[in-house]
């Protein structure tokens, strides 16, 4: 990933930590609309997941199954490692 990219990955880390903290639950994708445009977010979040850095829920819809939103995002061990360091 580019520095870009790392410094995005890490406003999301630090979003979820933050909402978490105030005790926001669940965290979704809505939450986190004012970092990128929606249809970024997802796909970032989504990255994310793939990589261990978050686990959530995704809600999909149509007979593709794409994915529309996600819902009970929480930061995995490796993800709060990464937002540490």
């Amino acid at each position: 990933m580019s520095q870009l990219d790392q410094n995005l990955v890490q406003m999301f880390l630090r979003e979820i930590d933050t909402r978490l903290t105030s005790g926001i639950l669940p965290v979704h994708d809505g939450h986190l609309k004012h970092i990128s445009d929606s249809e970024a977010v997802l796909d970032c979040l989504l990255l994310l997941k793939k990589q261990g850095l978050i686990s959530g829920d995704v809600v999909t819809k149509g007979a593709a199954a794409a994915p529309c939103r996600m819902t009970n995002i929480r930061l995995t061990y490796l993800g709060i490692r990464s937002l540490r360091s």
